[in-house]
């Protein structure tokens, strides 16, 4: 979380290919209740259920060669005090 003010706060998902091949395709999965996503850069964040998110990158974002970083985030409304994205999870594709 980079920025949190009393009605809102900013989110965003440094994503680093660590690893020695390229990642052609990639997601990213979190929870979060209490809060809504009004604006997001980089990516699609799609709600599944109740609480789960799945963020796709944008098109020019799917591909990340060897340590080279994906910069993807959002805004959000808070609705309540259990506001922030729990269980963050990055599933590569390959």
């Amino acid at each position: 979380m980079y920025s949190n003010w009393q009605t809102g706060f900013c989110v965003s998902f440094k994503v680093k290919n660590s690893s020695n091949i390229r990642i052609n395709n990639w997601q990213l999965t979190f929870n979060m209740n209490q809060a809504v996503i009004n604006n997001s850069w980089n990516a699609s964040f799609n709600k599944q259920g109740a609480t789960q998110y799945v963020v796709t990158p944008a098109d020019w974002a799917k591909m990340i060669q060897p340590s080279q970083l994906r910069d993807v985030g959002f805004c959000a409304n808070k609705l309540g005090t259990d506001y922030q994205p729990t269980q963050i999870k990055v599933i590569s594709n390959g």
